[in-house]
């Protein structure tokens, strides 16, 4: 198997600031730079395949184990770095395959979930204890939103030692995440938070939804004993961060509380999931006062053709999840 996306076409061009809303706008190191490009350009072929998805900075695949060895390899050296989900006790094999065939594999990822109506009742129930204090404006970043609006969000997530998200996925990715900015009264940004579709329905031929992309993360009979069926939609909150004089004040899970409000409501999504680096207490603090809990049944490892990424910054100076 072979794998190869023309980076070079007229909408993947090399951009060193935020793109127009019809561009990748790509943002970060060499290595994030490149993904992002992979990934956007492949944005088609992605969409056709189940079980197969992005956030805009990574390839992820559900249900990994059960992808051939071959296939799992091909994926990595063609999009460089990607998030390989599988239930706990397959972790130990796929990493050891991984490693086998060369590529360096990060397994220091904790899950934490919970169904949509839980997570909802939540962070209702924040927004009513806790409000954003006032001269605080938050705004969805729409494809209107100019680069320099956008530039800020993208250089705010790296200080905060996040994998930024390129442009076109912070402008909506084409439907599948909403983008949310806390600005100060003099216009500055000063936090964000974006949500993420992760799977939803897809129709192929003849009406038939294709089973894969319905699938969850989870085996939905032994967390809710009356659904008879995966739900369709699961979200992930990422990349909640905030400009440094702004930690510590509580302000970190009423952002993402608003993300997961609006990924709800916008689009009807029916469980929550978010991956969080192990060992990040502060985040899954602020995970759990948005109603996630501890997913211990299934994980995430992230492999990539290159040298095993490291924790950007110290958990300690991290503020949210992904």
């Amino acid at each position: 198997m072979t794998l190869a996306f023309d980076l070079n076409r007229d909408d993947a061009l090399q951009q060193r600031r935020a793109a127009p809303a019809d561009g990748p706008g790509c943002f970060g190191d060499a290595a994030d730079y490149r993904a992002q490009r992979i990934l956007y350009a492949a944005r088609g072929w992605i969409a056709e395949q189940d079980g197969i998805t992005t956030d805009g900075r990574s390839l992820i695949v559900l249900h990994a184990h059960e992808t051939p060895p071959d296939r799992r390899e091909t994926l990595v050296r063609c999009f460089e770095r990607v998030l390989l989900h599988a239930p706990r006790p397959e972790l130990p094999a796929l990493a050891a395959s991984l490693r086998q065939a060369g590529l360096s594999v990060d397994e220091a990822f904790s899950v934490m979930g919970a169904p949509a109506g839980e997570v909802y009742a939540a962070v209702q129930g924040l927004g009513r204890f806790r409000s954003f204090p006032a001269g605080l404006r938050l705004a969805p970043v729409s494809p209107d939103d100019d680069e320099d609006a956008v530039a800020a969000i993208q250089e705010l997530q790296a200080e905060s030692g996040h994998a930024p998200l390129p442009g076109w996925t912070l402008r909506g990715g084409e439907g599948r995440s909403v983008t949310l900015a806390l600005w100060d009264a003099g216009g500055a940004l000063i936090g964000c938070t974006t949500l993420c579709v992760v799977t939803r329905p897809a129709a192929v031929g003849g009406g038939r939804e294709a089973a894969a992309q319905l699938g969850l993360l989870g085996a939905p009979p032994l967390w809710i004993s009356d659904v008879g069926e995966a739900p369709s939609w699961t979200g992930m909150p990422i990349c909640t961060c905030l400009r440094e004089d702004y930690r510590g004040r509580g302000l970190g899970a009423p952002l993402q509380a608003s993300a997961l409000r609006e990924g709800h409501e916008r689009f009807g999504i029916r469980w929550f999931y978010a991956l969080v680096r192990a060992g990040d207490e502060i985040a899954k603090r602020m995970n759990a006062r948005c109603g996630l809990a501890p997913h211990r049944a299934e994980g995430f490892l992230l492999a990539s053709a290159g040298p095993s990424e490291r924790p950007r910054r110290p958990a300690e100076g991290r503020r949210g999840s992904g």
